[in-house]
């Protein structure tokens, strides 16, 4: 059984879960903007204007930089560049780990999610910030759907999730001890 880390842009680890007990148990995949805090062996940068700030800094030599195929000529085809080919709209929001989630999905049995808050937010008020909400928790809804074979664990989310997951047979959720204890025992 094949299992992954997969840590949102936000994610810090800390004293429940260092870097080390990540690294040391599976691959770690998430947005480019968590490899400084958690050395992410897999990044996904959909930005075109960041994957050219990466490229610069020879950020691909550092670890698997993944971006849609779509930029590959305009980046002048660089070498240790990995592409895809989910689609995930353009003006969602966090879209690097939506992809990184569909990525994770695709291969892996086990996707173990770090950091990611599922809740619905009743502090919006604001129209366009709720529908915006709501497509991101509907995105991540819908990848999950999307890889039926595949478990997605979500821990220590930090409220309760969104309606919206009950209905889905292969989402998840539990603390860390309990997962770092079932990740020793595969």
């Amino acid at each position: 059984m094949e299992y992954c880390w997969l840590v949102q842009s936000d994610f810090r680890p800390n004293d429940t879960i260092s870097v080390d007990q990540m690294k040391q148990q599976a691959t770690v995949w998430g947005s480019w903007k968590t490899h400084r805090q958690c050395e992410t062996d897999n990044c996904v940068v959909e930005d075109f204007k960041d994957a050219t700030t990466l490229l610069k800094r020879k950020f691909n030599h550092e670890t698997n930089l993944w971006t849609h195929k779509e930029n590959f000529v305009p980046l002048d085809r660089p070498d240790a560049l990995s592409l895809h080919q989910i689609g995930i709209e353009d003006d969602l929001n966090d879209r690097d780990d939506l992809v990184a989630m569909a990525l994770c999905g695709a291969r892996y049995d086990i996707v173990i999610a770090l950091g990611f808050n599922l809740s619905f937010n009743t502090q919006l008020t604001d129209k366009l910030e709720i529908h915006e909400h709501k497509r991101y928790l509907s995105a991540i809804s819908n990848i999950i759907k999307g890889f039926p074979n595949t478990q997605f664990v979500f821990i220590d989310l930090p409220e309760n999730h969104a309606d919206t997951f009950n209905s889905l047979e292969n989402f998840s959720y539990d603390n860390i001890e309990n997962t770092l204890e079932l990740v020793s025992s595969l």
